[in-house]
């Protein structure tokens, strides 16, 4: 009986030594929820704060920490509440009120304006105005129009498209996007003589984190255009392309793109209103029924595939990637091109962008083209002047088999100016 008596009373006495916390394991959790959210493993290190507080009582940089690892999940108001109580623990710390700041900005309404296009392809003029709304949780929602004068044709673009991050880095997203072409070329590049005329588009992409190394992504496009030459007829094409990216580790980055498409083959289909294959040439067709012409129009349809891959290296200041694509177009236009980046970031709000794209034309692009090769080179520059303004410029330089002039307007072989303008509100 005095033994169990003593046992009690011992227990008793360690039981507040066991009850209280020791200074060190605050320290300890909040050490492995840091490298939790490096990781970006979001839920653990999320929990881990948790209970970090949950040890060591409520403190303005565990609210802080909370905050960050809330805005990563994309919980845009949990964020910003657990910032405000960081903020109120602490007033005097400025990061808080910064990150605050940008919270707002990240989540409010984002306007981008782009004169030149905005990848390295052959159009000498376009104008682009989208506008970028994240307010709401784990959604984005993108809407915009452009203009293009790819000098063998004008478009003209509307789309709108949201992201559902399901995940930190993973989302599906679902766009319509609506174009107009008009023809202003009597030369074509490519052998796509089917010239469309309106084209309504609907697209699915799924791109998933499979694990913190490897990232498969799936889209399917359907789009149901009608011919420039017969806007009465419309048809539906499908295009799905796969992609699988492995981060190799030691900044290295490899992925594979794989791609399909099922749309008219112009060796074989008949526009009305346009010679039949191997009628004379001049033959002019403005009506159904004349000598050499299409009576009606009749699709024939055929696939084309393509299958690349891309290498890339990525450090803290700059980056640097390759790509090789056959048929990259999907239209036998170019039989293989390689696209080629180099990223520099000098300073936090500077940073420069080079590109070289090499194509080499396939037989089947058309006498000035076949076999021969093209190249375009593009270089941009980006500096952030404000927390809410970017400014980006810089020029393209197309240089391909181009003719010197195609019905009046100059060749494409000449500098294209570019101008991007990115401006953020606190609007949500």
């Amino acid at each position: 009986m005095r033994l169990s008596t003593a046992l009690i009373a011992c227990a008793l006495t360690a039981a507040p030594a066991f009850a209280a916390p020791r200074p060190f394991e605050g320290a300890q959790i909040r050490a492995w929820a840091d490298v939790l959210r490096k990781r970006g493993d979001y839920e653990a290190a999320l929990e881990a704060y948790q209970k970090e507080m949950a040890v060591t009582g409520e403190t303005a940089d565990c609210w802080k920490h909370i905050g960050w690892t809330q805005k990563a999940l994309r919980r845009f108001a949990d964020a910003e509440a657990s910032l405000r109580r960081a903020s109120q623990l602490d007033p005097a710390d400025r990061e808080t009120q910064e990150d605050l700041e940008s919270l707002h900005l990240s989540r409010g309404l984002r306007l981008e304006a782009r004169m030149g296009g905005t990848e390295p392809g052959t159009s000498k003029n376009a104008f682009e105005g989208e506008l970028i709304y994240g307010g709401f949780n784990k959604v984005e929602l993108h809407a915009g129009g452009s203009w293009t004068d790819n000098i063998f044709y004008e478009s003209v673009k509307g789309y709108a498209n949201a992201y559902w991050f399901y995940a930190p880095a993973s989302y599906l997203k679902a766009d319509f996007t609506l174009r107009r072409y008009d023809y202003t070329g009597a030369n074509r590049p490519t052998p796509d003589s089917n010239a469309y005329d309106r084209v309504p588009r609907g697209s699915l992409e799924l791109s998933h984190w499979l694990n913190p190394r490897l990232r498969a992504g799936i889209e399917y496009q359907l789009f149901a255009p009608n011919f420039f030459y017969d806007r009465s007829t419309r048809i539906v094409n499908h295009k799905l392309t796969g992609e699988l990216e492995a981060r190799l580790g030691g900044g290295f980055t490899a992925g594979i793109t794989v791609a399909a498409l099922r749309d008219p083959d112009p060796a074989q289909t008949l526009i009305l209103g346009r010679p039949v294959p191997g009628a004379p040439a001049g033959t002019v067709c403005p009506a159904a029924g004349q000598p050499d012409c299409a009576a009606a129009t009749s699709v024939a349809f055929r696939n084309e595939f393509l299958l690349g891959g891309s290498l890339s290296y990525e450090a803290d200041a700059w980056g640097i990637g390759v790509k090789y694509i056959p048929n990259r177009d999907l239209d036998s236009g170019f039989d293989w091109s390689i696209i080629s980046s180099l990223d520099l970031r000098p300073m936090d709000k500077l940073s420069f962008n080079f590109q070289w794209v090499f194509d080499r034309y396939s037989d089947a692009a058309g006498p000035a083209f076949a076999g021969q090769g093209g190249n375009i080179w593009w270089a941009t520059v980006r500096y952030q002047f404000t927390r809410p303004l970017a400014v980006g410029g810089g020029v393209k330089w197309v240089s391909n088999p181009s003719p010197a002039d195609v019905s009046g307007t100059s060749t494409r072989n000449d500098p294209t100016i570019l101008l991007n303008i990115e401006y953020r509100t606190i609007l949500f």
